[in-house]
């Protein structure tokens, strides 16, 4: 941290109402240590920041989250660190620079939306665009935004093949590089198809706790979003919860819309782990339908886990129950 960087930000301190706490999330990742040290930095230099430590994902990269929708996957300084303060402004005087015209498009927007941005401190591009979608996830609770140094997080760069910056994502399906023009990002953010949202999206809206928003999403499509379906085989136990939740309610209101589940899942049963085939098991039960009868019973009489024989047979008993065509 340069002698002009610490001044702007006791400079910022000064000009801020009152407290305001932002959080640091910390994981077995190597890089926890800088994160930790700018943080240390920053409550020195502004009293009224402060920080609080909570232990994220033992995969996930560290961060520096502000409010419930921005995360700094970067060490905000250089030309990083303006853009950052006026971002933590925004929590102390609810103000977001942003055109009404795109305030009230974004109003009418209900799809979660994940926005990751690469950026660099040496960038001279990067404040800018930061500075016109920072406003987003204040405008609008469904937009997520993630901000990763490309530098320092170099392999999630080259993952998401990421050749300058900066570069902006959108659902993993929408790229920017270079200069972005707001009023198209907001379009494509508030116009798309809700059964072509990323398995991230998703996940995110289930970790929420937003099932039966992601239920009512599907119902009224009349459609098993393709991305939902690979959450249902997750590896992780909270989020197969979480899209199991969903199904209950779509079994219990559209059967037939969940028996689309049978044969894409029936598909993957043989290439997870036992905890994940108790857990479709379960599904096939929740769907009542008949059509999967014959498959359970190969299960019943074939070389499986004592516990995924069991979730077999309850799920038998439950069709029968059901008694669903």
């Amino acid at each position: 941290m340069t002698l002009q960087e610490e001044e702007r930000i006791r400079k910022w301190n000064s000009e801020l109402s009152g407290d305001i706490q932002i959080r640091l999330l910390v994981t077995e990742d190597k890089r926890t240590s800088k994160f930790s040290e700018f943080c240390k930095n920053l409550m020195r230099l502004a009293p009224k920041i402060r920080i609080t430590e909570e232990k994220g994902e033992a995969k996930e990269p560290p961060a520096i989250q502000i409010g419930q929708t921005v995360r700094y996957h970067a060490i905000p300084l250089g030309t990083e660190l303006e853009p950052f303060l006026e971002a933590i402004s925004v929590l102390d005087n609810g103000f977001s620079r942003i055109p009404d015209t795109i305030r009230n498009h974004l109003e009418k927007n209900r799809l979660p939306a994940l926005l990751k941005l690469y950026v660099s401190q040496q960038c001279p591009f990067c404040p800018v665009t930061l500075r016109q979608i920072i406003p987003l996830p204040a405008t609008n609770e469904f937009i997520r935004l993630a901000i990763f140094d490309c530098i320092l997080f170099s392999e999630m760069a080259q993952s998401d093949r990421i050749q300058s910056v900066p570069t902006l994502l959108l659902d993993e399906q929408f790229r920017w590089t270079g200069s972005l023009q707001l009023e198209e990002l907001v379009e494509i953010i508030t116009n798309r198809d809700p059964a072509k949202l990323s398995a991230s999206s998703l996940e995110g809206m289930l970790k929420e706790g937003n099932a039966s928003r992601v239920a009512e999403m599907m119902l009224d499509k009349e459609k098993l979003f393709p991305a939902f379906l690979n959450l249902l085989m997750h590896e992780k136990w909270p989020v197969r919860l979480g899209a199991m939740v969903a199904m209950e309610e779509i079994a219990d209101r559209n059967p037939e819309l969940a028996a689309q589940v049978i044969d894409p899942l029936w598909e993957g049963f043989h290439h997870v782990e036992d905890p994940v085939k108790g857990d479709i098991i379960y599904i096939f039960g929740e769907t009542g339908n008949y059509e999967i009868a014959p498959r359970l019973e190969t299960i019943l009489g074939g070389q499986y886990d004592t516990e995924v024989k069991e979730a077999a047979k309850e799920a038998l008993e439950k069709i029968e129950k059901k008694g669903y065509p």
